[in-house]
């Protein structure tokens, strides 16, 4: 047994009912993906109540452009790819450069997905954690420079991926990016709610023994200021383990993908395209999750599309 088992699949053809499976769910995923993540954007950028410009939006803003561009280019290349299967137009010479091509997208827009998120969840810890000092430390500028660096970042990791097979490299994928990610989000999710409980208990308790008026206001102000950051995380909540129901079956693919020695290649074939399609189908669900849970994203929607 070893990695990469698979390896010998790359170049054989899957069978048509397959690969028109694939093109036509890619091209679902395509349609919402662009719509939804384009209105997410277009929110951030014109920004109609001018409530946006906050790191936090920047780093929604990296997160959106780049699910964005999973339904500009990644969903279209797998339609096109997977037609051309179907048809039979590939052959073993084109499969090498047509995949190399969907592969490449692939690993850069997950890499800059997952370590966006990473930072969007840093960014609520430290809201959350230390107010004062994220006031002063986190700035709208340093959000658009740390997400650049993801970008970077994203594009040379994914360079490996010309040294090593696909197979491979989405064993190392999954094993670094995916469950780092995993438990960063873990530990500061925890963190985020147990800060936020401590001090709603701090402010109820001071509250309740407070005598003048303005001491009372100033307690009940902060009490609804940890309800709205407690909204907006149990939002981000939502959106990470929605991040984890997308990746954790594509863990768990790519470890059949490089041990699994009894596996055919047309059950490598039916892996890797599923595998694909769960990356395709976070994207597409990710803003209506932002439109479903925070109420800035719901009004501006209504605002720019017109409606009441």
């Amino acid at each position: 047994m070893g990695l990469s088992y698979a390896k010998h699949c790359e170049n054989t053809h899957s069978n048509t009912e397959l690969s028109y499976f694939t093109a036509s769910i890619a091209t679902v995923f395509c349609l919402a993906t662009v719509i939804g993540n384009f209105l997410v954007c277009l929110a951030i950028v014109r920004d109609p109540f001018g409530n946006m410009k906050t790191p936090f939006h920047y780093f929604l803003l990296s997160l959106s452009g780049t699910d964005l561009l999973v339904g500009l280019l990644l969903d279209p290349t797998t339609i096109f790819v997977h037609i051309r299967e179907a048809r039979g137009t590939l052959n073993k010479g084109d499969i090498s450069w047509d995949f190399q091509m969907l592969h490449m997208l692939y690993f850069i827009l997950s890499t800059a997905s997952v370590l966006t998120l990473a930072a969007l969840t840093a960014d609520r810890y430290v809201s959350v954690t230390s107010p004062v000092k994220y006031k002063t430390k986190i700035t709208c500028k340093r959000a658009i420079v740390t997400s650049v660096i993801i970008w970077v970042a994203a594009l040379g990791f994914s360079l490996l991926y010309f040294k090593v097979d696909f197979f491979l490299y989405s064993f190392i994928f999954a094993n670094t990016a995916v469950l780092s990610t995993f438990f960063i989000l873990l530990f500061t999710h925890r963190s985020i709610l147990r800060h936020l409980r401590n001090r709603s208990n701090y402010w109820r308790d001071r509250r309740a023994v407070e005598n003048t008026i303005p001491e009372k206001q100033k307690s009940a102000k902060k009490i609804k200021n940890i309800k709205q950051e407690r909204k907006v995380a149990r939002a981000l909540l939502i959106v990470l383990l929605t991040f984890l129901v997308s990746f954790v079956p594509v863990c768990g693919i790519t470890y059949l993908l490089n041990f699994c020695l009894s596996c055919n290649c047309m059950l490598v074939h039916w892996l890797r395209d599923i595998q694909a399609l769960f990356v395709c189908l976070n994207s597409a669900v990710n803003p209506y999750l932002y439109a479903w849970r925070f109420p800035q994203f719901r009004k501006a929607f209504l605002k720019l599309l017109h409606l009441k």
